[in-house]
């Protein structure tokens, strides 16, 4: 089987899952040659150009969702008091172009378990 037709049933086990109301995550078998590892954020752009996410329901699937199903809500993939504090900043809008969520170019700020990796504000 090749690869346009395992996209081709990709695509189409997608849509059934939205039909049924399932829950997605982006992530998973990854390590493979098609599905290399590090390759999260370039599936976020997969979701909606080939799944028929909106971008919005896309970012959720690798953020509030996924931490919905491993049992942390309200502390993983969202943004509040009290919620880990893995966070990243990019220049430019998903929302719009959710390639300038595979860095690390578009990258302005990296925080993680509340620390920060790289601060786009100036040395003091």
């Amino acid at each position: 089987m090749g690869l346009p037709r395992k996209l081709e049933h990709t695509i189409r086990t997608y849509e059934e899952m939205r039909k049924r109301g399932m829950r997605v995550v982006v992530g998973g078998d990854y390590g493979f040659t098609i599905t290399p590892m590090g390759q999260n954020a370039r599936d976020i752009g997969h979701f909606v150009k080939f799944f028929g996410y909106s971008p919005s329901e896309a970012l959720k699937c690798a953020t509030a969702i996924g931490g919905d199903l491993m049992g942390h809500k309200g502390e993983l993939g969202v943004i509040k008091a009290g919620a880990l504090a893995d966070l990243l900043l990019v220049d430019g809008n998903p929302l719009q172009d959710q390639s300038v969520l595979v860095g690390p170019k578009h990258f302005s700020m990296i925080m993680k378990d509340g620390k920060m990796h790289r601060d786009p504000r100036p040395s003091r």
